[in-house]
Order: structure tokens, then sequence, then C-alpha cells
């Protein structure tokens, strides 16, 4: 069958308006964005700050690194004179990395991190006036009430994710017991973790990497191969269910899988001949059924049990 020029055409001006549409999409930062000094200004004490900022008096006893608010917001006059946001500073993220990567490794890589690229700063997370656990911002998830505190802000930004946790499989972020943090740095850049993607899930699933003496090939590669680590419709967090999911690799186009089954009641196909061991097997069957060793396996071949 051949395509008129016009059906081939609509795809591609599809993709054009898609393209302009994804291209128009700008992010809309969460904290302040002035960092730049305010001239011909000078100190007036963390005391007459709190006249107003009643809401953060007191955190000092809590974090004594933020007990003095002109440290990090610089000379308060023309601030206390106007009220005005836009005559007070706030700290770029290079100033609290000048507290807060010494003696941290976690910070050394934020300068290269997918947070830092897509123009973050420190405080569109993290308040420095909260007494929360890691100075969070403190944000609730609608949808999933037993959340973290952490997974509830990333959250807030990575709606896809977000969507996915509420697939049928997931990982237990949602009802609280892991956190987005337990698997992603939010500090690092991923390009350079140490170690293959599998590190990260041989954390929890040390059952399943071997090594073995028979393996399976896209276990070792990447566990990604197969599963959807925040969430899928299939179990065991299958990108696609069985035995679709394995016949994106493998075929049954062998004397295996050929045998006859007209003795076994099975109905016939389509064109009324009997229903082949390869045909029971494709449509009929999980192919784990049979391979049970999916991973990988110490005594067969076939990664049969």
């Amino acid at each position: 069958m051949r395509l008129r020029p016009s059906t081939l055409l609509a795809p591609l001006l599809g993709l054009g308006v898609l393209g302009a549409a994804c291209a128009g999409l700008q992010w809309e930062p969460l904290g302040p964005r002035r960092t730049q000094a305010i001239p011909e200004v000078s100190r007036v004490g963390s005391e007459e700050c709190g006249v107003c900022h009643e809401d953060v008096r007191g955190h000092e006893k809590i974090a004594s690194y933020h007990g003095d608010c002109e440290a990090c917001h610089g000379g308060g006059s023309l601030h206390a004179k106007t009220e005005a946001t836009a005559d007070i500073r706030h700290p770029s993220n290079a100033e609290c990395l000048g507290c807060h990567s010494v003696a941290r490794n976690t910070h050394l890589q934020w300068g290269n991190g997918e947070h830092s690229r897509a123009g973050l700063y420190c405080t569109d997370c993290h308040d420095p006036h909260a007494t929360t656990t890691r100075h969070l911002r403190g944000l609730e998830h609608v949808r999933f009430p037993d959340i973290d505190a952490a997974s509830a802000l990333c959250l807030s930004c990575h709606d896809e994710i977000a969507a996915r946790l509420g697939f049928p499989s997931h990982h237990p972020v949602p009802e609280g017991a892991m956190s987005c943090v337990s698997c992603h740095d939010p500090h690092e850049d991923e390009r350079v973790a140490f170690g293959d993607r599998n590190q990260l899930c041989a954390g929890c699933h040390q059952d399943t990497m071997g090594p073995w003496i028979f393996e399976h090939p896209p276990v070792v590669d990447d566990c990604g191969i197969c599963h959807a680590p925040h969430g899928a419709v299939g179990d065991h967090l299958l990108e696609t269910i069985q035995p679709v999911a394995c016949l994106g690799c493998h075929t049954v186009a062998d004397l295996a899988h050929h045998e006859n089954l007209s003795a076994t009641g099975i109905p016939g196909n389509t064109i009324g001949s009997p229903l082949t061991r390869q045909e029971a097997a494709t449509f009929l069957d999980r192919c784990t059924d049979c391979h049970g060793a999916i991973h990988g396996s110490y005594t067969d071949e076939f990664l049969r049990h």
C-alpha cells in the first residue's frame, strides 16, 4: 500500500507543532532570585530583622549558622525602610556552597548536575529559615498523603514520575516506605555516578544480581531494559507484560516450541489447524513459567529452575 504525500506530511507537521510547544515551556522558579548585592547599604542587625520577620525569629536556636540574617542577605538598611523584596538580596548557590561544601561530598558534583544545569537555586528546594529536616520546603502531595517530605518536593516538579507512581506496580514511595532520595541524589551528576546502573538496584535486590554461571545479557547490562523503576502497569515493574517483554529479543522459531498440542483440547488457530507449542508459548503462557531463573542460573543454560 502506498501512502499519499499528505498522509506522510501530517505526522511531520504534528511533530513540528509539538516541538514548538515544548520549546515554549518555561520552568517557573520557586524561591527568590535576586542575588546581586544592594548598593550603599549598611548592617542593621538581626534584631531589627526580627521586628517584621517574626516567623523566622528564634530559628538560630535550631541552626546557629543561620542566625546572622545579614551574613546571607547583606546589609538590610534599605530594606528596613522600604520593606520591598527588591531591596534585599538572597544568597546565590555559590554562597550556600561556601559553607555547605565543607566536609560534604554530596555537593561536590552540584555544578555539573542536572538540577544545576536546569537553573535551580538551592532555595528552590531548601528554605534556610525552616526548622524541618535538611531545611526542605514543606509541601504536601494531595494524591499521596503518606509520601515523605523529600519525595513530595520532588514530585512538585516531576509530574511524569508522579503519574507512574500511581501505576499498579511501583516502588513503595507513595506509601512512605521509600523516598526518591533512596535512589537519587539531587545534588549529583548521574553521568559520572560511581558503578554501573545496576549497582543502584543491587543495593536492595542482591538476590537477582549474581554473578551467575549462565547469565541473562539484559540483566547484566541494565535492569532498566526490562523494568520501569518508577512504575508500570504489568507485574514486577515490567515495561511490558509477558510474553511480549521477552519476545522483544527472543523468537520461538525453534523445535522445542513446535510440539503439536492438538491432543490437549486447546482450540486450533484462526485457520483451523491444531495449536502448536510455539503458538501456546507465545500467546497463552508466561515465559517465566518455564524459564523461572530469569535473572541468571548456576545450573541451566536456558535459565530454567
